[in-house]
């Protein structure tokens, strides 16, 4: 839209006053009209002249349509706005802020696992970071197919509801992707295979040792940190959300980085399948000890159902540990 700058010269008092009038005429004209103010129109306003009382009720009266920032602030002082204007500008960029937010809602995708990609209406919209998070706001209220992908892993896809004024976790877990035939020494569903200890066989490190696995409750959407796991065989079926089974090998200290993979099947209470994982897994030179964890579940508590339930771990195709835990 073009613009009209009105130049001040120093023409005398009557040249001043008509001035004036003709940017009060201006402005109070476009008050009317009910646009709000951009920060070059308080600023056109201030460097000409117009007094700053005027301006803040410019400004109470349209509102602004910019984020009032501490430096829009210096600008403003610097054009001759005193703090009644500075002090009407940011309640104004408050209303602002309150308005947007009740017209509009978001989404906050949380995956398992982390960086995957991010789509709504086949339009990608970020990754999600390294512990699965991603927050999408400011989307308008309607339904949207959202739909998540990770390499390796199936697509996940589903609409939701956007809501104004609301934000929505959506929790997201990926099944790897995985052949009829897992492969050579894999389990098969229905197939009874005993619990192993101590089996250090397929896995790259020199001199290692399996301590055996270990399971613990958490959350869905992080991993709990080491200090805070409490270790059991058996948890309770209304307040379990996602279990997480822990590898725990002991090694003399490798001579380099050893990266290797887990491969973690999941067995139902009636010995069928529940789903097949594949944790990326290493050790640096200076570690003599390590730990590897990954977790299956739900957000909510109350969706396992009563029995017992066992994970073997696979490393190269060869079993390393088993364990076993019940819900009641």
């Amino acid at each position: 839209m073009r613009r009209t700058t009105y130049t001040i010269r120093r023409a005398g008092t009557s040249g001043l006053i008509l001035a004036l009038f003709v940017l009060l005429g201006m402005a109070a004209a476009s008050a009317q009209k009910g646009k709000q103010l951009d920060e070059h129109d308080v600023l056109e306003l201030l460097q000409g002249g117009v007094p700053s009382e005027r301006v803040t009720e410019i400004v109470n009266e349209r509102g602004i349509s910019f984020d009032f920032t501490a430096q829009s602030e210096q600008r403003v002082r610097d054009a001759g706005g005193g703090d009644d204007v500075v002090a009407a500008l940011k309640e104004a960029s408050k209303r602002r802020a309150a308005s947007e937010q009740a017209s509009t809602g978001g989404l906050r995708v949380q995956t398992t696992p982390g960086e995957a990609q991010v789509y709504l209406n086949d339009e990608p919209k970020g990754i999600t970071s390294p512990e699965g998070g991603l927050r999408l706001p400011g989307l308008q209220p309607g339904n949207y197919k959202l739909r998540v992908s990770a390499l390796g892993y199936q697509s996940w896809e589903n609409s939701v509801t956007v809501s104004a004024g609301d934000e929505q976790t959506v929790y997201v877990t990926l099944v790897q992707k995985s052949s009829e035939n897992p492969g050579k020494g894999a389990p098969q569903p229905n197939r009874d295979i005993p619990p192993v200890a101590g089996s250090a066989a397929g896995i790259p490190i020199p001199g290692v040792k399996v301590s055996g696995v270990q399971f613990y409750e958490g959350g869905h959407d992080k991993t709990p940190v080491k200090s805070d796991r409490v270790y059991r065989d058996s948890f309770d079926q209304q307040s379990t959300r996602t279990i997480y089974w822990e590898l725990n090998l002991k090694y003399p200290k490798p001579s380099q980085r050893i990266d290797f993979k887990v491969d973690a099947y999941w067995y139902k209470a009636d010995g069928t399948q529940m789903t097949h994982q594949t944790k990326d897994a290493y050790v640096l030179p200076e570690w003599s000890s390590s730990w590897h964890t990954f977790g299956w579940g739900s957000a909510e508590p109350g969706t396992w159902a009563p029995g017992t339930y066992r994970v073997d771990l696979y490393v190269q195709n060869t079993r390393v540990a088993s364990g076993s835990f019940q819900i009641q």
